[in-house]
């Protein structure tokens, strides 16, 4: 959509652009395109202005101009789109209220030199393409120090997991970690799904197999009905969909176990055990979001220190 836009603000002006020197060639798979504004892009134009890339060459092939071209380049799509993004982000940023907020971090780090300033939460949440943490929370950079993974798992024998929340709780003094699973988690679905002979050397499988031994030994009831239903029909059942009840409730469950899984962690054990009177202490949050309505919800299994209270939230609860 956003490429679509901006072609059509260009009227059809073409996908090359002229980088002199890169040994990539525009002739092959992309054809040929001729530009209909001018070939030349004076200084100032909408292209110039709105690219701030090179000029481009928008050239036929079979002129004059493009034999004296003999390298350029084609920017794919999918990566101009990115680049695109930044440029919008970095726009935003100009025009915001904290314009500086960049140059801020920059320059102090994550955390300032005396303790008061730094993120004050950790989340962890699932790699899917669909989750954008900065996105759903309309976050400003240095709010969120943020991990992921597949179906969005911590274990005390993942060295990167372990050292996230190491760095986080120690060095940054969050105040929250949140694991944030989310509705039509594809790692969640396929532990739904008989393991097969040929998945025993596969990564994805041996990562979700505690999300498989919740499915089989839960006794939720819309897990337990999904369960004895997957196994009437038979190992050959397709993924649950969006909507399912039980495949919904699977991802909770499997925020709540990552939920007690870092509240028995050694980092979070030894921070309660260590932690200064001033100091609140880490709390950790169990979230889902909704990848369909955009909502988060809490599910209320929220851990903290022995003894503190438990800071209520605005999320809508699901427990």
């Amino acid at each position: 959509m956003i490429l679509a836009s901006l072609r059509a603000n260009f009227n059809g002006s073409c996908r090359y652009h002229a980088i002199r020197g890169s040994g990539i060639s525009v002739a092959g798979q992309w054809g040929a395109r001729a530009c209909s504004s001018s070939p030349n892009h004076p200084k100032g134009s909408t292209w110039e202005l709105l690219n701030r890339i090179p000029t481009p060459a928008c050239l036929d092939p079979s002129s004059p101009q493009a034999q004296e071209t003999s390298t350029s380049t084609f920017f794919p799509p999918e990566i101009e789109a990115l680049y695109r993004g930044n440029q919008r982000f970095r726009d935003a940023v100009a025009a915001s209220a904290t314009p500086d907020v960049l140059k801020d971090l920059a320059a102090q780090g994550q955390r300032s030199s005396d303790a008061t300033v730094g993120p004050p939460f950790l989340l962890l949440d699932c790699s899917d393409s669909r989750v954008g943490e900065q996105v759903i929370f309309s976050a400003e950079p240095g709010t969120l120090f943020t991990t992921g993974n597949v179906a969005n798992q911590f274990h005390e024998h993942d060295l990167n997991s372990k050292a996230v929340l190491a760095y986080a709780v120690e060095a940054l003094r969050v105040k929250h970690v949140i694991v944030m699973g989310h509705y039509g988690c594809g790692g969640v679905a396929a532990a739904t799904l008989a393991q097969e002979a040929r998945d025993e050397d596969d990564p994805v499988q041996a990562w979700i197999a505690p999300i498989r031994q919740i499915y089989e030994t839960s006794e939720r009831p819309e897990i337990a009905s999904h369960r004895a239903a997957r196994r009437q029909t038979g190992t050959k059942v397709a993924l649950p969909h969006l909507h399912d009840t039980g495949f919904r409730a699977l991802v909770e469950e499997n925020v709540k176990a990552n939920v007690r899984r870092i509240a028995r962690s050694g980092v979070i054990s030894n921070h309660y055990k260590s932690l200064e009177p001033e100091r609140t202490g880490v709390f950790i949050h169990g979230w889902v979001y909704d990848i369909e309505s955009g909502e988060v919800v809490d599910l209320g299994v929220t851990v903290g220190p022995p003894g503190r209270k438990i800071p209520l939230t605005p999320f809508p609860l699901r427990s």
